[in-house]
């Protein structure tokens, strides 16, 4: 609000706050002296308000006379601050600006990602929010994202971190604006192919990032952010589906697992998405999206119920499980996740069971992972995913 008012009071060209005093005055049959007796207000002080030589604002007295000018004082102080001493408009402004990225922000949090520093000034700060985000003011961080983002819902997410995680990602998904048009029939045909492309570690889900772009299904790989429990999300950005994978767990079992997840929403939740924008994955989920159907959609996708009775009796055998895994068309790994969930179901902990089993991820996602948090700017990153999913 005082943005808004400070950029009124900028460009105001009416009459003068004494201009509307005198006329007020005449107005209603008052001398400046009754007025003065009426309000309780002293010469000196009256007179610093009207001709902008006070040090400082007196709320109280502004609010006065707001009250006899019969002005709304949000009107009032646009009259005010216009060509009031420039050091009480950057002082005010400044205060402004700190009580915002507080509110928005978790510094400490943006600090271990490496998106700030900690020594960093309120003037580096707000350009490294500006330059990362591609906007022209802090402000448009909560004005004009949420405003595209969060319009249908009328509320935007009060975890900070979750907040900074959907906008970033939308803002990607906005700026690489895929070209090909959606076409869930094209989708349906394609899923049944994904599956042999998990035995490819270096380069299978970049070949099905590349084939479901071409689609119109956009898939960006990012960081987990700290406090989220965040694995995948599906958004609707421009009618076209819209997927973000996380690394949760730095599992790769998990990540192909996501993936299914999510093309289970773009299929069947589309309809409900698109009341809300997007649907995170992992988190408690406002709009009743059954995660269940998702889950089961991907576990059986992945390795049926029944081909995993079948082989978790010879878990325990490396030889097996391998030449299970490739008549299935499926990395190990698989079946080895899959295994240990189900034993989690039963009251089982084998979760760091098998961990010589599953892929070190660090080199898939370093050539996925091109929207890392310390990055300059999400526009110059976004043309380099839309090229590295173009084919």
């Amino acid at each position: 609000m005082i943005d808004d008012i400070l950029n009124k009071s900028f460009h105001y060209k009416g009459p003068s706050f004494e201009d509307l005093f005198k006329d007020k005055l005449e107005n209603s049959g008052l001398t400046k002296t009754q007025f003065e007796k009426l309000s309780g207000m002293e010469r000196r002080s009256l007179d610093a308000i009207l001709d902008k030589t006070s040090k400082q604002t007196d709320i109280i007295k502004l609010l006065k006379l707001a009250e006899f000018l019969e002005i709304d004082f949000n009107e009032l102080l646009i009259i005010h601050f216009n060509d009031r001493p420039i050091e009480e408009i950057t002082e005010l402004q400044s205060s402004m600006d700190i009580t915002f990225v507080n509110k928005f922000f978790d510094l400490k949090t943006l600090i271990s990602l490496g998106f700030i520093n900690k020594n960093d000034s309120l003037e580096v700060l707000k350009e490294r929010i500006c330059k990362f985000f591609d906007i022209d003011s802090i402000y448009d961080y909560d004005r004009e994202l949420n405003e595209a983002f969060y319009s249908r819902t009328k509320k935007s997410f009060s975890d900070k971190m979750k907040d900074f995680w959907i906008k970033s990602s939308y803002k990607y998904f906005e700026l690489i604006d895929n070209p090909n048009d959606y076409n869930r029939q094209s989708l349906i045909e394609l899923i049944p192919k994904i599956k042999p492309y998990t035995q490819n570690v270096e380069a299978g889900l970049l070949t099905v990032f590349q084939a479901l772009y071409n689609i119109g299904v956009t898939v960006v790989f990012q960081p987990s952010l700290p406090k989220t429990q965040i694995r995948g999300a599906t958004f609707l950005i421009k009618n076209k589906p819209c997927i973000v994978i996380t690394d949760f767990n730095k599992n790769y079992a998990t990540i192909w697992f996501a993936l299914i997840h999510e093309l289970h929403h773009v299929l069947f939740d589309l309809e409900t998405i698109e009341k809300t924008n997007y649907h995170l994955s992992g988190e408690p989920d406002l709009f009743l999206i059954q995660e269940d159907k998702a889950n089961e959609f991907a576990s059986e996708y992945l390795l049926s119920s029944e081909k995993m009775r079948y082989i978790e009796k010879m878990i325990h055998n490396k030889f097996m499980v391998e030449k299970f895994a490739k008549e299935c068309q499926i990395h190990p790994c698989i079946i080895y996740s899959q295994y240990q969930w189900r034993q989690s179901q039963i009251g089982n902990d084998y979760w760091s069971a098998f961990r010589e089993h599953f892929p070190n991820i660090k080199g898939l996602t370093k050539k996925l992972n091109v929207s890392n948090w310390d990055i300059e700017s999400i526009k110059g990153i976004a043309l380099k995913i839309k090229e590295l999913l173009t084919v």
